[in-house]
């Protein structure tokens, strides 16, 4: 069967996995140190503080960057060179535009007080860091862009120089201006980087007008961008509520543990194989590549879940501290939903490449969501319990990928 016309287009050469590689542990390497510094700088309540200031960034970016971004590196890899330059200024001005009118809503909310997400010292921080996300579009984009011509040590070198300011200013930060310093560093990065980005060839008007084949991603990106984090915060809230809040630290612990490992999975999908799945010529070509992806990425990485599994303790008590109430019994079926979690994604990139939006939106609905709702049943709720659930949720998710899949390329028959 032949593949959507993307798929059909001249390329430059896809990317390597090593490069890839690079890529996706910079920006988790960079994350990292920046927890460390302030965990050493305020302790484990500064890391919280800083981690509900950069979800309501997410929030913002994420509407542009989980839709709109990862399908403009596989449209980046399916088209001639000569419009790929086009591809990212309207990609650009359409990302600005749907990140903004999210910027928009939530500043009304923060001003109506339905923000309050900080204490008292840090509630002056919220709108800036809503801020710090609109100006996050425009670098993110440039990294799809970069990833889509298969560029990764490229998009690896701006994800470097993005994360350097704000690791200065926090080194430098004075004693209780530590959150204040990083939200002005990316201010200053972000609005320069958008600035420069902002003076190519185009106007607002042409980015809405174009039909470029990003604006199938929208649904995507607001589906991904918004119920994500938000039916994970249900879920943490409703494990507290009809558990406790030992049992909700334990799944996040659990959750941050395999995190590593699946978020490695997802950068290498992204950087490394989302493109070359793009560039595919042929079904025969798209199969391969994701039998690739399969052998190189599912197979390493759930076999590094079974040795996690087993070190389990160990692990939780290098991470966070000694007693934590999870044993590897309990365990089980979290680890097992993340290897169905991982096996999705890889059909996921796949849609992607193909250009599917419609199956991505109503794809989104079927895991982190249904996870929630799942949770929501009344019955007790126990560790071993919510595992279940979690498995389950993404039980369902690779399957409605995988058929999605089928159906959009007929491959999986």
């Amino acid at each position: 069967m032949t593949l959507p016309a993307p798929a059909l287009a001249e390329i430059r050469r896809p990317s390597r996995l090593l490069p890839a590689l690079g890529f996706v542990l910079t920006g988790l390497a960079g994350r990292a140190l920046i927890d460390k510094l302030l965990a050493l700088r305020g302790g484990a309540e500064l890391v919280a503080h800083w981690a509900q200031l950069s979800s309501l960034a997410d929030i913002v970016a994420g509407v542009t960057l989980a839709g709109i971004g990862i399908g403009l590196t596989g449209r980046v890899a399916g088209v001639a060179p000569c419009r790929q330059r086009q591809l990212f200024g309207e990609a650009l001005r359409l990302g600005l535009m749907l990140s903004g009118a999210c910027l928009l809503v939530c500043v009304a909310l923060a001003l109506s007080g339905r923000l309050a997400l900080l204490p008292a010292p840090q509630a002056g921080l919220v709108l800036p860091a809503l801020g710090v996300g609109w100006l996050a579009v425009a670098p993110g984009l440039l990294t799809a862009w970069l990833l889509g011509r298969g560029q990764p040590g490229r998009a690896m070198a701006c994800v470097a120089a993005m994360l350097s300011a704000p690791l200065l200013a926090l080194a430098l930060a004075a004693s209780g201006a530590e959150l204040a310093s990083l939200l002005a560093a990316q201010i200053l990065v972000g609005g320069v980087a958008t600035a420069l980005l902002l003076t190519g060839e185009g106007s607002w008007r042409e980015a809405l007008a174009q039909r470029h084949g990003l604006r199938p991603f929208i649904a995507a990106g607001i589906a991904i961008g918004i119920l994500s984090p938000a039916a994970t915060a249900v879920a943490r809230m409703e494990i507290a509520a009809s558990a406790s809040w030992e049992i909700a630290g334990a799944v996040q612990a659990l959750w941050r543990s395999s995190e590593w490992i699946t978020a490695i999975a997802a950068g290498l999908l992204n950087a490394h194989f989302l493109p070359r799945l793009a560039a595919a010529r042929d079904a025969a070509g798209f199969a391969a590549e994701l039998r690739v992806a399969s052998r190189q990425v599912l197979a390493p990485a759930t076999l590094a879940l079974g040795l996690l599994w087993l070190l389990l303790p160990q692990v939780l008590a290098l991470l966070y501290r000694e007693g934590l109430p999870v044993d590897r019994v309990d365990a089980l079926a979290f680890f097992a939903g993340d290897a169905l979690r991982m096996l999705s994604w890889i059909f996921l990139f796949g849609l992607f490449a193909c250009c599917a939006g419609w199956a991505v939106s109503v794809g989104e609905l079927l895991s982190l969501p249904l996870f929630a709702a799942l949770l929501l049943l009344p019955r007790p709720l126990s560790l071993p319990a919510i595992g279940l659930a979690w498995m389950l949720a993404y039980a369902v998710y690779a399957g409605f990928n995988g058929w999605a899949l089928r159906r959009v390329t007929g491959l999986l028959r």
